[in-house]
């Protein structure tokens, strides 16, 4: 009689631990799962920013030109303009819906400052303060690089 109970209590501990197992795995391959969709979010979430940010720099350089060639501004660039800063403000709410690490948000706010620091700038047909708009671009250029390197390090750590 009590090697049939033992018999018993050793098959149930054998599948409370089985089943225990079990659970720790599926629990740490659903971890990992999320994980790394996690990382592929934000492994196109940055260079998404990335590019909007060079977009929206490409247009402030362009209005630089063509206020050194004393051409005035037109409703299609501003327009244009616009939506490249939009393209930016939505390339960061992705970002920021995609990851929490603080030290990569500020990164990339950074960046995001650094650029729209350049149409933040005044100037006019004739009228363009080279000084402050290549001090702007380095600032800009470099916050660029510090993103991307501050990417590449948290996505590849």
């Amino acid at each position: 009689m009590i090697t049939v109970i033992a018999t018993a209590l050793c098959t149930l501990a054998a599948a409370i631990v089985g089943g225990l197992m079990q659970h720790l795995t599926a629990t740490r391959t659903t971890r990992a799962a999320t994980a790394e969709r996690r990382r592929r979010a934000l492994a196109e979430a940055i260079p998404a920013l990335l590019a909007a940010i060079i977009r929206y720099r490409e247009h402030q350089y362009l209005k630089f030109a063509a206020f050194r060639s004393e051409l005035p501004d037109t409703v299609e660039a501003r327009q244009a303009r616009y939506a490249a800063r939009s393209a930016v403000t939505s390339a960061m709410d992705v970002l920021f819906m995609t990851t929490q690490d603080r030290n990569l948000l500020q990164a990339a706010q950074e960046a995001v400052d650094a650029a729209t620091a350049l149409g933040d700038l005044r100037v006019s047909p004739g009228s363009i303060p080279e000084t402050e708009v290549d001090d702007a671009g380095l600032r800009a250029r470099q916050a660029h690089t510090a993103l991307r390197e501050a990417s590449a390090h948290y996505l590849y750590r």
